[in-house]
């Protein structure tokens, strides 16, 4: 698959999806800014990719003067920026009642507000065809106790799609997401995947195993690439078949594991 272009930006990339992407664009052909909050991780995480292909960038999603930053990076890197990954994102877990307002702020601001800001800055510097994929998730239609901000924020990503590539369409910029369901990142090895947690999740997996980095990135690598020259507005479930069973109430299973 021939990509829109060869100059890409991707946040969260020091580690997990983020740097899956990475590896696989790369392959494709194209040179990335891997954006992210941590300084050493991305640094270490560019190293780690083929050489002159990669650089690192530490900065705040939330923050539009690092947006700025990131892409005049990307521009004297490896030219204008022409593929968008908006893949950072934040959680926790409590239930209404006990959630604090500034996870709540969080969430939205990492998942949600980074998102725009990407989507702005890309749509205000483009100069001709491009492709924006942001992250959302299985969380934005399956709905479960004690993530509440990120099912709110991931619902709140897809609208932003639709709404990016409708407006952006007649400038030749497609806006997509994936949706991907339980995947094996570092975030997620630290106990969404073991005992009781993980053997629901497959349970609710129709295709029985976890998602890995890279089967959201050949996703998005797709949705990038000339192949989908047609597709826009799109949020495209990368999940296993979860999204057709739903998910499994993380708060009860949670409180199960620990009575036991």
């Amino acid at each position: 698959m021939g990509l829109v272009g060869d100059s890409a930006i991707i946040t969260g990339g020091a580690q997990g999806i983020g740097l899956g992407i990475a590896r696989e664009l790369i392959a494709r052909g194209a040179s990335v800014v891997l954006f992210d909050l941590n300084e050493d991780a991305v640094n270490e995480a560019a190293a780690s990719l083929e050489s002159g292909k990669a650089v690192g960038f530490a900065g705040s999603v939330t923050a539009a003067d690092d947006w700025a930053a990131a892409f005049d990076r990307a521009a004297e890197s490896f030219g204008p920026v022409s593929i968008l990954a908006n893949n950072a994102g934040w959680a926790s877990l409590a239930l209404i009642e006990d959630l604090e307002e500034s996870d709540w702020d969080q969430c939205m601001d990492v998942c949600a507000k980074g998102a725009f800001l990407g989507t702005k800055e890309f749509a205000r510097r483009a100069d001709g065809a491009g492709a924006i994929v942001n992250t959302s998730s299985l969380n934005a239609e399956a709905a479960t106790d004690g993530l509440a901000h990120y099912c709110a924020a991931k619902a709140a990503v897809s609208q932003l799609t639709k709404v990016a590539a409708a407006e952006l369409a007649p400038r030749g910029i497609r806006v997509n997401a994936v949706a991907p369901g339980i995947t094996r990142t570092p975030m997620s090895e630290g106990g969404f995947l073991a005992g009781r947690m993980g053997e629901e999740f497959i349970a609710h997996t129709p295709m029985g195993r976890f998602g890995e980095p890279e089967d959201i990135a050949r996703a998005v690598a797709f949705l990038v690439s000339d192949d989908a020259g047609w597709v826009t507005g799109v949020t495209l479930p990368v999940d296993g078949g979860g999204h057709i069973r739903g998910l499994q109430n993380y708060w009860a299973t949670m409180q199960e594991t620990t009575a036991a």
